[in-house]
């Protein structure tokens, strides 16, 4: 067979797809007598595209196929369900993880600044004021590092050569980088718990 041209993003299951005629795949396909088990034109799928079309009613008007939307086809792909839930099992375990990281880091760098928070709060600051001031801080610090991490990501990818299976979807990049940002907020909380508990004279005492 005789390769005339190359489309990108075009794979099924980490394997290159060939776009052949229908004639063609049938000589290549049906090569061997009798592998058509007799039926003419042997077609192995029909694809029909249109917001109108209707798979139950396809399969009562038509007999002797079988009907299903695309998700449905993909998801028959062999190997493709069980591959996509253990990445996804993946990523739900790397977003437990992270939250977990980031709320120890930064409760332990509320611990740090135990004394400076009880000085704020003994010359007026308003517990308000002082969570406030940490939740900003952590904003500003989580939205650094997520641009960090998708710029040094997608530096990664474009340096990869095109022979590997990786591919960037920018809407994913977006989402995820979102609960990340949404983590790192949802986890200062528990550094917020602590400044709430600080009692200026105890935290003033602590210094030597």
């Amino acid at each position: 067979m005789k390769i005339v041209g190359f489309t990108k993003n075009q794979t099924l299951s980490h394997q290159p797809v060939v776009f052949t005629s229908l004639d063609k795949f049938r000589a290549y396909k049906y090569a061997a007598p009798g592998s058509d088990n007799g039926i003419k034109d042997v077609v192995n799928s029909i694809m029909i595209q249109g917001k109108d079309s209707d798979p139950e009613k396809i399969a009562q008007d038509v007999k002797h196929i079988e009907v299903g939307t695309k998700k449905e086809v993909i998801n028959a792909v062999p190997g493709y369900a069980a591959e996509n839930g253990t990445i996804t099992m993946m990523l739900g375990f790397l977003i437990v993880i992270s939250a977990i990281v980031i709320a120890v880091f930064f409760y332990i760098l509320t611990n740090q600044k135990t004394q400076q928070f009880g000085v704020m709060k003994a010359i007026g600051g308003s517990n308000w004021f002082v969570i406030k001031s940490v939740i900003s801080q952590v904003f500003i610090l989580s939205v650094i590092s997520i641009l960090v991490g998708v710029g040094l990501t997608y530096a990664t990818a474009a340096i990869l050569p095109d022979s590997m299976p990786f591919n960037l979807v920018n809407s994913l990049v977006v989402s995820y980088s979102l609960i990340l940002l949404a983590i790192s907020v949802v986890s200062s909380f528990f550094s917020v718990l602590k400044i709430a508990k600080i009692d200026p004279l105890t935290a003033l005492g602590r210094v030597e």
